[in-house]
């Protein structure tokens, strides 16, 4: 499947189901769309709260009886989408700390959730 972007090209996906029922999208990005939202995502883990009293990085983590390896080299695009509840103080700072506007932050991440 491919999704359109927003110069026109299009993003190949592939959607797949978990045994838990949960539908998910794998999307190939653009290099620097990609780089843009792993620093805005950086940026979120600091000013978000992690699920159940852990921090991001350890709810997204693999975690059996031998070992615990950390989520690396992807984007969670719930996390990302989450830039859209936090309060306008937090997305200003974000968007200070990303040397670009509001309106910038949510344009690229509308992109993102387009995709789903």
């Amino acid at each position: 499947m491919h999704i359109p972007d927003s110069d026109g090209g299009q993003i190949p996906t592939v959607i797949f189901r978990t045994v838990n029922g949960v539908i998910r999208v794998i999307a190939s990005l653009p290099h620097e769309q990609y780089l843009f939202l792993e620093k805005l995502q950086s940026n979120l883990k600091k000013v978000i709260k992690g699920v159940r009293g852990l921090s991001h990085e350890q709810w997204r983590s693999f975690n059996n009886e031998k070992k615990t390896v950390g989520a690396k080299n992807f984007l969670d695009g719930y996390l990302i989408e989450t830039f859209f509840d936090p309060s306008h103080s937090r997305i200003e700072k974000i968007g200070k700390t990303m040397n670009t506007t509001i309106e910038k932050l949510y344009k690229r991440v509308k992109e993102l959730a387009r995709l789903h």
